[in-house]
């Protein structure tokens, strides 16, 4: 396979923007933060995970990779750690009489043995994140799915102007059903529990991670990009200001709302992040994040739950504390990481980079 490529970022901006876009989902899993700041969780769900799938479009292989190579690949290095890690967190939640979903709440099920056994193995091959979150207490892994359907799509199909059209036409309505609209209530019987549940390795949200990418693509990659990047900064901006001014103003903003800034932020985002990436990637600390932001993102949820219990049981819940919170979750995480893909045993049996390590 030709992994000759063209890069719009160098290596250590690179790993400074993985560090902040690790900063900033750990900050959205910091739940004393988004509780003692009325409506930041929302805010920073409007760009933060979407920002990872929009990064590997800074990179475009010259050449185009066989479909089976490509899912060889991403497979090793996504999909297999979401099938581990999910039935590790789903025996510990077992274990400890975890249960925040009543059956009948998920497709009117009736609560037997068969039922559930079935959706489980449902969730290994779709990445449901209603269903994650049922059996694992946890909804965070469903990224992991998604980014795997996305990178291959991206890495076996980028240069087939057919297929990118066709992808960019049924990427739209995906990003629009599972990006911007979402749900209301979660575990509600809706259309997009109904489209993921029978969708193999997450593939319609992964369209809709391509369409995103895709699209940020073709704004970076033109003679206009200064232009077009200064504008998308300024405008991130303003988003900005005016979600806090509608907080400080009305309280809370409405659905509509929410979805136009879930539309647009990502792209406005990723865009301001490009317009000062040399400025971040002077920060050694984000640099060293993002050398070990998937094993942080998979260490820091069950910190995160942890930390809130402690804080509201014992402490209180305010911006002091939120920010411990999360340098203590980020330290630990780090910590934690850096011993883990030392031992070189461990970390392919957990964390492989190619097929050849798993077997």
């Amino acid at each position: 396979m030709d992994t000759s490529k063209y890069a719009f970022i160098s290596l250590d901006e690179s790993r400074a923007i993985k560090g902040l876009l690790i900063f900033l989902i750990v900050l959205g899993h910091n739940a004393v933060f988004t509780r003692t700041f009325n409506g930041s969780f929302h805010f920073i769900y409007t760009f933060h995970v979407q920002a990872f799938f929009i990064l590997p479009f800074f990179y475009i292989y010259t050449k185009q990779s066989r479909f089976i190579d490509s899912f060889k690949k991403y497979f090793a290095r996504l999909y297999y750690p979401f099938i581990l890690f999910f039935i590790i967190l789903s025996l510990i939640f077992c274990i400890t009489g975890g249960n925040n979903l009543d059956y009948n709440k998920v497709l009117n099920l009736d609560n037997s043995n068969i039922e559930a056994i079935w959706f489980y193995i449902l969730t290994l091959f779709t990445g449901n994140y209603y269903l994650i979150d049922y059996f694992t207490g946890f909804q965070y892994l469903w990224f992991l799915p998604v980014m795997f359907s996305m990178s291959v799509l991206k890495e076996a199909f980028q240069n087939n102007k057919v297929v990118n059209i066709f992808l960019l036409i049924i990427g739209f309505v995906c990003y629009i059903l599972f990006f911007v609209f979402m749900y209301k209530k979660p575990y509600d019987e809706n259309c997009n529990f109904l489209l993921m549940i029978f969708s193999p390795f997450a593939i319609l949200q992964g369209c809709g991670a391509y369409f995103l990418g895709k699209v940020t693509y073709y704004l970076i990659n033109n003679k206009y990009i200064k232009v077009v990047n200064a504008v998308c900064t300024i405008l991130f901006i303003l988003f900005c200001a005016s979600y806090i001014t509608a907080l400080i103003v009305k309280g809370s903003i409405t659905y509509c709302e929410l979805w136009t800034y879930r539309f647009i932020m990502p792209i406005l985002f990723i865009n301001f992040i490009y317009y000062f990436k040399s400025n971040i990637s002077r920060y050694s600390f984000l640099k060293k994040l993002g050398d070990y932001s998937f094993p942080i993102y998979i260490i820091h949820p069950p910190l995160c739950a942890t930390a809130y219990l402690i804080c509201k049981n014992y402490f209180q819940i305010n911006l002091v504390y939120a920010i411990v919170v999360q340098f203590v979750v980020l330290f630990i995480s780090f910590y934690i990481s850096t011993k883990w893909v030392k031992i070189d045993s461990l970390r392919k049996r957990t964390l492989p980079r190619a097929i050849n390590e798993i077997l």
